[in-house]
């Protein structure tokens, strides 16, 4: 066996032409990205007083690389083929549906300058990359490195739904001025929307390796969610126009 091979077959750093040197990083502009997506949209406006837009896209976006930092160098720098997947930002499905409806009663007292602007948004998950938290290839860096025949971003990171809604009222004070109070919810309904994944999954991880995180795992756990986005939030203004 050779002196600079491990019992576990991985190269140690008496394989490098000075084994000293733990990093020498080189950055070359040769990664590459596609996108690709339809947008179906349509809006139509019923009434003088209710107006509804909906907005669907599809899409896919690839690359071979994610940013110029070291913990993102390829797992194998001989093979930047095998770093081909889905961007960290890929997003196959995002839907908005929007309306805003307007008080009828134009000249009641009470009900006039009334307006109500609900939105409803879903966006499916973005992928993550499995990492195995440990120096699988033995070239000294471990931030990078994924379990043995892991895909880069084969990870299904969280999906995201949200309720927004605003509801203003506006007031006449003679022909150029107007007072306008609005309240405004974000995340009405409360979802826990989780934002990031515990991705070291460990060496040993096997397939299949298009896996999701889940809630019922601790965040110190593999795949367990470890951030979310905001809960409810609720805000409240006034504006003047004059």
């Amino acid at each position: 066996m050779s002196p600079c091979v491990n019992p576990f077959g991985q190269r140690t750093s008496a394989c490098f032409a000075d084994p000293a040197l733990l990093q020498n990083n080189q950055y070359s502009s040769v990664a590459n990205a596609l996108y690709h997506g339809g947008i179906l949209e349509v809006r139509k406006r019923f009434s003088n007083h209710f107006s509804l837009m909906a907005n669907y896209t599809y899409s896919k976006a690839i690359d071979d690389s994610t940013d110029f930092n070291s913990d993102y160098a390829a797992f194998n720098e001989l093979n930047l083929r095998a770093e081909r997947a889905r961007s960290d930002f890929d997003q196959r499905h995002k839907v908005v549906i929007a309306a805003v409806m307007q008080s009828r009663w134009e000249h009641s007292r009470i009900l006039s300058g009334f307006e109500l602007s609900p939105i409803v948004t879903y966006n499916s998950g973005h992928p993550f990359n499995l990492l195995a938290g440990a120096d699988i290839n033995g070239d000294n860096h471990f931030t990078n490195d994924r379990p043995p025949g892991a895909p880069r971003n084969s990870g299904i990171g969280p999906n995201y739904a949200v309720f927004d809604m605003r509801l203003s009222r506006s007031f006449k004070l003679g022909e150029r001025r107007t007072l306008r109070f609005t309240a405004e919810g974000f995340n009405i309904t409360n979802r826990t929307n989780f934002s990031r994944v515990n991705n070291i999954v460990g060496s040993a991880f096997a397939p299949p390796f298009s896996i999701h995180g889940t809630a019922s795992l601790s965040p110190s756990q593999p795949l367990g969610f470890t951030a979310a986005l905001p809960k409810r939030e609720v805000q409240l203004g006034v504006r003047f126009d004059f």
